[in-house]
């Protein structure tokens, strides 16, 4: 991986997108602290010795491109025109673009799909499809071709955000060839950030949830479980909707947790014999049901869960418990519930679409089972007795292609047992294929459960170029274990480092087995 604090951003495209939407996406970037370079490539052009060597120092690419561009009065034109030999030429199009920038980059794609919002002839035609429909069909072949190569934005759904009077500016369609209003700069700068912190994997981790006027309406101690507003209809409406949108999240990686003032009983029994329950027991890692402060909850629940307070939100309808949270456990992000304001607070977190359901799962059981570690680890007189009780086994072997985006999301989520260099799927399949790199999977299990493919290793000669371990193995001497595997298979002298503001404990460790660190800056 080239070493760089710098994030390189190239945009292709066949508008004059510097005078609004890279100004844009300049600030953005550097209001969050992210040193970033934007060069431009003219559609017409890509395939220029000077656009492919940008393609092959970029970080991400985004291709947008605006149809009415590509051609002139057409939308506006004979109700006659081919459409099938459009969109085959649009898809071979594609394809050509998607090549260039493969065979010479590993960077990221952002493919914003084409948008006809502004149809001036929807005044004397109305709101029928233009061109039967002429643009999503061109934007669904693309998508369904190029998939799995690129992330495909649509771009409709950002004009539709703030409407189509609001995206528009015929001032600089007709000055600056840029028919977007400053408006939907920044939206689109904003997407374009929202996706960096994806494939980043720079995300909220844990929700821990109230239930009272949360999960459902009402207050169970004294409504008791009949009368709890939850339905698919009517008052219950808003809080089973929310209990499908945790659902979701839960399916995408989050873990679900449980802080309420309540009786447990009273909060379990909802969860198993509630009809109109989305979200039941299984779904959730950690319940912390009782009547103490919900501080202290939240970091017992962190403990078990081997979390930092950082990564964690906090949901409560109380200004009080919120107040309370804010006050006492500044890392943690609390989010009041509000009808119609929860969804976007919840923003924080940045997810993959396609996300592995197995592994996550994997995840979840390991999770659901760290109550039975902390009550065997009690009983036990020392850690060594600890150790062996748990009958952990430690497979290190070679990685093979199905498992390269497991350890790309490994080196991007992981801030304290990793030395911090961050791995796109892209730059490790393209890592793989230098002769000295040599690419392994840590994969851990214990008596509890099988936690699944949690640490990483990377060796290219006589460096060592990514170590990570998961948050979730730690407490069991895993590292040492991986550390104690590379020093007999390969000879180490010197290992690249970067600082994540967690992880100098790893830094310590290698430095104890005598290798010498190769800075890189801060992750």
């Amino acid at each position: 991986m080239q070493d760089k604090s710098l994030f390189e951003l190239t945009m292709v495209s066949n508008l004059s997108v510097e005078p609004f939407l890279v100004s844009s996406v300049n600030r953005i970037f550097e209001q969050n602290g992210i040193r970033i370079r934007i060069a431009t490539v003219n559609y017409d052009e890509y395939c220029s010795t000077e656009s492919l060597q940008r393609f092959a120092e970029s970080d991400f690419i985004v291709i947008l491109l605006n149809f009415e561009n590509a051609y002139p009065g057409l939308l506006d034109g004979d109700s006659t025109t081919d459409v099938s030999t459009i969109v085959d030429f649009e898809l071979k199009k594609a394809r050509h673009i998607r090549k260039a920038v493969s065979e010479n980059s590993n960077a990221s794609v952002l493919w914003f799909g084409y948008e006809d919002l502004q149809w001036n002839s929807s005044v004397v035609f109305g709101s029928q499809y233009a061109l039967n429909g002429l643009i999503d069909t061109i934007n669904t072949r693309i998508r369904e071709e190029l998939d799995s190569e690129i992330v495909f934005i649509d771009t409709k759904r950002l004009i539709a955000s703030i409407g189509v009077s609001n995206a528009y500016s015929h001032k600089n369609k007709y000055r600056w060839n840029y028919p977007y209003s400053q408006l939907l700069s920044e939206k689109i700068g904003l997407e374009i950030y929202k996706q960096y912190l994806i494939t980043q994997g720079v995300s909220k981790k844990c929700i821990v949830l109230d239930c009272d006027n949360v999960l459902w309406g009402g207050i169970l101690s004294e409504d008791g479980f009949e009368n709890i507003k939850l339905s698919s209809s009517g008052l219950g409406k808003p809080f089973q909707d929310f209990q499908r949108f945790l659902l979701m999240l839960h399916n995408h990686g989050v873990i679900l947790t449980v802080c309420s003032k309540n009786d447990e009983a009273d909060v379990l029994r909802v969860f198993s014999e509630h009809s109109d329950m989305v979200l039941r027991e299984e779904h959730i890692a950690c319940f912390r049901v009782n009547w103490d402060a919900k501080a202290e909850n939240i970091q017992d629940i962190a403990a078990t869960l081997n979390i930092g307070l950082d990564s964690m939100v906090f949901i409560d309808d109380s200004d009080f418990e919120i107040g309370a949270i804010r006050s006492v456990l500044p890392e943690v992000t609390a989010v009041q519930y509000k009808r119609d304001s929860v969804y976007e607070a919840l923003s924080c977190f940045n997810l993959k679409w396609d996300a592995d359901a197995a592994s996550i799962k994997q995840r979840h059981d390991a999770y659901k089972t760290d109550e039975y570690r902390r009550e065997l680890k009690k009983h036990c007189k020392t850690f060594e007795e600890y150790l062996a009780s748990l009958e952990m086994k430690v497979d290190i072997h070679e990685a093979i292609p199905i498992e390269y985006a497991r350890i790309s999301e490994l080196t991007q989520r992981t801030n304290r047992m990793t030395n911090g260099i961050r791995y796109t799927v892209e730059e490790l399949k393209a890592y793989v294929t230098k002769t000295e790199f040599k690419l392994y999977s840590v994969r851990v299990s214990d008596r509890f459960s099988d936690l699944g493919i949690v640490g990483a290793i990377g060796i290219e000669g006589d460096e060592l170029q990514l170590f990570s371990l998961s948050c979730r193995a730690l407490g069991r001497n895993a590292e040492i274990t991986m550390l104690n595997w590379i020093k007999e298979r390969h000879k180490i002298i010197k290992y690249r480092f970067r600082n994540t503001n967690k992880n100098g404990e790893i830094r310590t460790i290698l430095n104890e087995y005598k290798v010498s660190s190769v800075e890189s800056g801060k992750a």
